[in-house]
């Protein structure tokens, strides 16, 4: 997407030659030199006027006054031509005249460019726009297209060979023709323009929108595009679009992003950024960031755990990465119905909680699921947590006995360091746990902190409490 800008090939080396000695004077037919300046007369003595006459290799035109016009445009049957400063016709040549300034916009100069037969080239009796291929001074060729009078259109361009000037132009235009200097048709290629939009109201609008110009230099407008293997969305009026937008199959619609404006590729992986209203009104209006994952589609992973790269993601009902300790809910085999983040004390779950506990943590990157035991803190206070290494149910925390400790929803039961054993009641039974976690199985006489003795079965369940010791 890169602006180009057109150096104009003029043809200075025009026929080099005077007037004087191009031309043969005769006494009652052809041309004679009145005035200073040159006529020519016709087979009955009569002054030719608004005419074309011929001399040597030149054609020269005639005023009403029979004079030869200089430096001018000259229009004769409908066409338009140029004759220089001796008054030759020209051909194959760019020329600039000066803009009569009866339209408001007009710039200081037209460009005209005349055939080899001496005409403007303009545009058809049928009106369409049709361009032509003319080479530039660095070799190549370019195309332009001409209105009917001639000039060389430029800027937004519609299909009837007009050339749109108001703030919206771009909204109307099909073909874009540089400025006023330029004028090459953008085919086969993007272009960066000035739009004047009331309704973006985004931050990042600068005042520009990207357009993509196909290789018969129309805009793209209202389609999605795959260009150089990255895929565009084009509105209505062909504006590349840019972060999310809501798109609509068949059977649902879904929020796909674009990137920012300097893109606008519709973001395929990983990508990072503020929630749309519609999928996030809170983080929208907060401005919180979320990592989301879009498959080769664009289509959001939403309510699941994904594996990426070898490594597993927990993904919301809006697409949002998960990020921290979570509690889920799982419905039609591991779709995710809920997910509900354990930020306090409060927000740990009981063992009858329907709810299972996973945690997307640090490493080895943000937002991995972790497996096996971790150290997580929660409102203060420092936990053990296990979840499972493998199976349907992997990533979840232990609910159970698992290798002789007791978790309730991955974390670990164990007593304080001054407590030395602590009772545990889970499954309706009394067990006693260690700092360590692990079960006091087969013990007799061990005491707490609180010089309370206790005496336990082989599953680590108590037998036995009190605070004598038992014989």
């Amino acid at each position: 997407m890169k602006k180009q800008k057109l150096k104009w090939l003029i043809p200075c080396a025009a026929a080099v030659f005077t007037i004087g000695a191009s031309m043969t004077s005769f006494a009652a037919q052809g041309w004679a030199q009145e005035n200073n300046s040159w006529v020519y007369y016709d087979s009955d003595g009569d002054l030719t006027t608004d005419a074309w006459r011929k001399s040597g290799d030149h054609w020269f035109y005639l005023d009403e006054d029979g004079q030869i016009v200089t430096s001018s445009l000259v229009e004769s049957d409908g066409n338009y031509y140029y004759v220089n400063s001796e008054g030759a016709m020209v051909a194959n040549e760019w020329r600039a005249i000066d803009s009569d300034y009866e339209e408001e916009d007009a710039p200081d100069v037209y460009w005209y460019y005349f055939g080899s037969n001496g005409k403007a080239y303009k545009a058809p009796s049928s009106g369409k726009t049709t361009f032509k291929s003319i080479k530039i001074a660095s070799g190549e060729s370019k195309n332009y297209a001409f209105d009917d009078e001639g000039r060389m259109l430029f800027g937004w361009v519609t299909e009837e060979s007009t050339r749109l000037s108001e703030d919206d132009a771009w909204r109307e235009g099909i073909f874009y023709c540089g400025d006023s200097s330029d004028g090459a048709q953008t085919n086969g290629a993007w272009k960066l323009i000035e739009a004047e939009d009331d309704n973006n109201t985004k931050d990042n609008f600068d005042g520009t929108y990207w357009f993509y110009f196909g290789t018969n230099g129309k805009k793209l407008r209202d389609t999605s595009k795959t260009i150089n293997g990255l895929k565009y969305l084009f509105d209505e009026n062909g504006a590349a679009q840019s972060e999310w937008q809501e798109t609509t199959a068949s059977t649902s619609s879904s929020a796909k992003y674009y990137n920012l404006p300097e893109q606008s590729w519709l973001a395929k992986g990983w990508f990072k950024t503020v929630p749309s209203e519609d999928i996030d009104a809170e983080a929208h209006e907060d401005g919180t960031e979320y990592w989301f994952y879009a498959v080769n589609s664009g289509e959001l992973t939403k309510s699941q755990i994904k594996s990426i790269n070898g490594l597993r993601y927990g993904f919301n009902e809006n697409g949002e990465m998960l990020h921290g300790l979570y509690k889920l809910t799982f419905e039609d085999g591991r779709k995710i119905a809920s997910a509900e983040e354990i930020e306090t004390e409060d927000d740990l779950p009981g063992v009858d909680d329907a709810a299972e506990v996973y945690y997307f943590g640090n490493s080895p990157k943000e937002g991995a699921m972790v497996t096996g035991k971790t150290t997580l803190e929660i409102d203060g206070e420092t936990y053990t947590y296990n979840f499972r290494k493998a199976g349907s149910s992997r990533g979840a925390g232990y609910n159970s006995i698992y290798d002789d400790s007791i978790y309730v929803q991955g974390r670990l039961l164990k007593a304080d360091r001054d407590e030395k054993y602590k009772v545990v009641e889970y499954d309706g039974k009394e067990y006693l746990v260690g700092t360590s976690g692990k079960l006091a199985k087969n013990k007799k006489n061990i005491k707490d902190g609180d010089e309370k003795y206790y005496v336990t079965n082989s599953d680590g369940s108590i037998k036995e409490s009190g605070y004598e010791k038992f014989k």
